[in-house]
C-alpha cells in the first residue's frame, strides 16, 4: 500500500504539471488509457490471452468499482487546474476517514467509538483546509472532497472482490471501463498534446499499473481500515512536489487542517493494531451455511 500510494503522488504530481493546459478529465481518460495499455503488454508478456481477462463472476461489482474511480479521479484532476497540489491531496486524504465510515456497514468490520471520533477529528481537519464561505480555495477546494467519497467507495469494492478474482482481470476492468466512460466527454473537452504531454501521461499509466497493482494485493490481505491512514504517505510527496515545482507551501490553517487529519489516521492505524484477545479466548462463529 506504501508502494502504491507512492505512484499515486508521483501521478497526482504530472497531473498538476499537465491541468493548466489539459483538462481535468482528459488527463484521467489519458491514464486510463495509459494503464489499459501497459497492462495489455504486461499480460500479452506473460502469455496470457486477453480474451481471458473479461472472465469474471462479479462483473457488476468491477464495473461499480471502475466507474467509482472514474469519479475520483475526474474530480481531483479537474481541481488541480485551481488547487496547489498539497491543498487538493490534503483534502483527498479524507478517503481513509470514510473508509473507516463505511467498512462498518458495509465489509462487517468492527468500528468501535474512538475510531468514529477519529473521523469526527479527521473531518473538522479537512473544513479547516476547505474553509466553506471563504475565497481561498473557492468551489474547486469541494472537487476532491467529492472525489474523497468516491475513493472510499472504490476501496469498499476492491475489498470485497476477494482474493478469488485474478488481479490482471479485475485492472483489465478497471482500466477498460475507465477509458469507456470517459471517452465521450473528449469530444467537448479534447486538445491535442504535444509529444512531452503524451510522454507523461504514459508514465502515468506505468506507475498507476504498478500502484494498482500493489493497492489490489493489500486490499486482498489486510482490513481496509488498517490499509486506508498509509494513503497519507502521499502528503510527504505533495509538499515536497509542490515545493520544488512551484515554489508553494500551504498556509498555516491549511497545514494545521493537513496535520489533524493524519492525527486522526495515525489513531486508526494505532487502534487497528492494538494486541487482541488470545485465539483460545475468542468465541469461533457458527460455520456459514
Amino acid at each position: 500500500m506504501l508502494l502504491a500510494m507512492s505512484c499515486i503522488a508521483l501521478v497526482d504530481g504530472a497531473a498538476k504539471f499537465l491541468a493548466s493546459e489539459v483538462h481535468g478529465m482528459q488527463i484521467a481518460w489519458g491514464y486510463f488509457l495509459a494503464m489499459l495499455i501497459n497492462l495489455l503488454i504486461v499480460v500479452l508478456g506473460r502469455g496470457v490471452v486477453p480474451r481471458t481477462l473479461l472472465h469474471t463472476k462479479l462483473w457488476k461489482r468491477q464495473m461499480v468499482r471502475a466507474s467509482c474511480l472514474v469519479g475520483s479521479l475526474s474530480c481531483l484532476f479537474i481541481s488541480l487546474r485551481y488547487l496547489p497540489l498539497a491543498e487538493a491531496t490534503s483534502i483527498s486524504f479524507t478517503s481513509p476517514l470514510f473508509i473507516v465510515a463505511l467498512a462498518g456497514p458495509l465489509l462487517k468490520e468492527h468500528i468501535g467509538w474512538p475510531k468514529w471520533v477519529a473521523v469526527a477529528v479527521g473531518m473538522a481537519g479537512a473544513m479547516l483546509i476547505v474553509r466553506p464561505g471563504s475565497d481561498v480555495l473557492g468551489w474547486a477546494a469541494f472537487l476532491p472532497l467529492i472525489g474523497a467519497v468516491f475513493f472510499a467507495f472504490f476501496s469498499i469494492f476492491t475489498r470485497t472482490l476477494g482474493a478469488g478474482e485474478p488481479i490482471w482481470t479485475t485492472l483489465f476492468y478497471t482500466t477498460a471501463v475507465g477509458t469507456a466512460l470517459l471517452s465521450p466527454a473528449m469530444i467537448f473537452v479534447w486538445s491535442d498534446l504535444s509529444a512531452l504531454q503524451s510522454a507523461v501521461l504514459f508514465a502515468c499509466g506505468t506507475l498507476g499499473l504498478i500502484a494498482h497493482l500493489s493497492m489490489v494485493r493489500a486490499m486482498q490481505i489486510a482490513d481496509a481500515s488498517t490499509l486506508a491512514p498509509m494513503n497519507y504517505v502521499r502528503l510527504v510527496w505533495a509538499l515536497g512536489i509542490g515545493w520544488i515545482m512551484y515554489r508553494a507551501v500551504p498556509d498555516n490553517l491549511s497545514l494545521l487542517g493537513g496535520a489533524i487529519i493524519v492525527a486522526s489516521g495515525l489513531f486508526v492505524v494505532s487502534s487497528a493494531s492494538a494486541p487482541r484477545p488470545e485465539p483460545s479466548r475468542i468465541q469461533r462463529p457458527a460455520p456459514a451455511r
